[in-house]
């Protein structure tokens, strides 16, 4: 397990905050015990946060049997707040969060056809946000995007089921010297997981896994050292495009231009296809949303069935590839197919165990949200930014 001591002093500052900000209120004592550091660092890194008023620590009253008085810590978040725009293939979603974590406010509309569209339609949400909080200051802006971003994670360089390219996103929302953060919706979904799952967990904080979020399309977001993993050098906003990596030769034309990626197989938008089959719509016949055919299932209907288990199975052979890849045995799954999990949870491990990782044993896959970490994510790339900088 990664101590808080092996890390250089931003990381621990950065690892500290993150836990503080997960299970707030908290005691110095428990961040201390959580994070296996003396008390003392967790006094160096507080105290000028408490003088400048980023956080406030509180007297409780003392448990049963004690004389002294419990203090915990938590962020004043009174004055400050953040807003997250998640850049869907199918609907775009923006919100407001505050330190303590809760999403305040939030809209969505059907995304338009083209960015510039989009993010005129982004931009009058933002105002309206900032109008309603006038008193207020705004920090930061994340936006979560279904592509790959550029390394300095100002823009969009290419989102495929959108068809967008080299997009300026952070120039096109500028807001008066407000930072805006542009992140892969993968990434900043495993941002989003990462902090729930320190709620649970005495050291969820400093553990390595993989997410795999399956919506329209399939992306990868990788946790390691408790730190997101974007790629290195030119490489940076790219690392864990593995929805469009081959699984099956020679299938299905991707949006991408390849033949048989990951997507086209193990995505909750592929259901539509493998339900019907081969066959061609009928006159006024739609294809059938992911949670129609859940639904389907659900009533005991036997296709509807058999296509979820087949998404399992590809996902599973997906999973197993990414697992041997990256060497991370715990994978958390998140996106629409989490509806349909209790389908797609046997083939998805029985094809798991056909692979050479079913023969190490010691991995482990989990579902996790639906679907909040949507825009869930890109408010945490929003307050994660801000954390990085104070």
């Amino acid at each position: 397990m990664l101590e808080l001591g092996d890390s250089s002093p931003s990381n621990k500052r950065g690892l500290l905050l993150r836990l503080l900000r997960a299970a707030q209120p908290v005691s110095r004592t428990e961040i201390a015990e959580r994070l296996n550091i003396d008390k003392s660092t967790v006094t160096e890194v507080v105290k000028p946060l408490l003088d400048t008023g980023i956080l406030r620590e509180e007297k409780l009253p003392p448990a049963k049997g004690q004389g002294r008085r419990n203090r915990t810590l938590s962020f004043a978040d009174d004055n400050s707040y953040f807003i997250g725009v998640n850049l869907g293939v199918r609907r775009t979603q923006v919100g407001m969060t505050t330190l303590s974590g809760q999403i305040v406010e939030e809209d969505d509309f059907e995304t338009p056809g083209t960015h510039d569209i989009a993010l005129r339609k982004v931009k009058r949400c933002i105002d309206e946000i900032r109008q309603k909080n006038a008193e207020r200051r705004l920090e930061a802006i994340g936006i979560s995007v279904p592509g790959m971003t550029d390394p300095e994670r100002s823009g969009l360089i290419f989102a495929p089921n959108l068809d967008w390219h080299n997009v300026e996103i952070a120039k096109a929302l500028e807001q008066g010297g407000i930072r805006v953060v542009v992140e892969n919706d993968s990434t900043a979904a495993a941002m989003y997981e990462a902090r729930l799952k320190i709620k649970d967990t005495t050291d969820g904080l400093l553990s390595n896994f993989i997410l795999v979020r399956s919506g329209t399309g399939i992306g990868v977001g990788l946790v390691i050292g408790s730190e997101v993993y974007r790629g290195s050098g030119i490489g940076r906003g790219i690392a864990g495009e593995f929805g469009h990596m081959t699984i099956v030769a020679g299938g299905k034309k991707c949006v991408c231009g390849n033949r048989g990626c990951w997507e086209k197989y193990g995505s909750a938008a592929a259901a539509a296809s493998l339900y019907l089959g081969d066959r061609p719509l009928r006159h006024n016949e739609t294809l059938p949303r992911f949670v129609e055919i859940v639904a389907k299932a659900e009533n005991g209907d036997n296709r509807s069935r058999r296509t979820l288990e087949m998404i399992g199975d590809y996902l599973g052979i997906g999973i197993a590839n990414v697992i041997m890849g990256m060497g991370i045995p715990r994978v958390i799954v998140s996106g629409r197919l989490v509806y349909g999990w209790k389908y797609i949870e046997t083939p998805l491990k029985d094809a798991i165990n056909r692979s050479i990782i079913g023969k190490t044993g010691g991995w482990s896959v989990e579902p996790g949200e639906p679907a909040g970490a949507a825009l869930g994510g890109a408010l945490e790339v929003a307050v994660e930014d801000f954390l990085a900088r104070i």
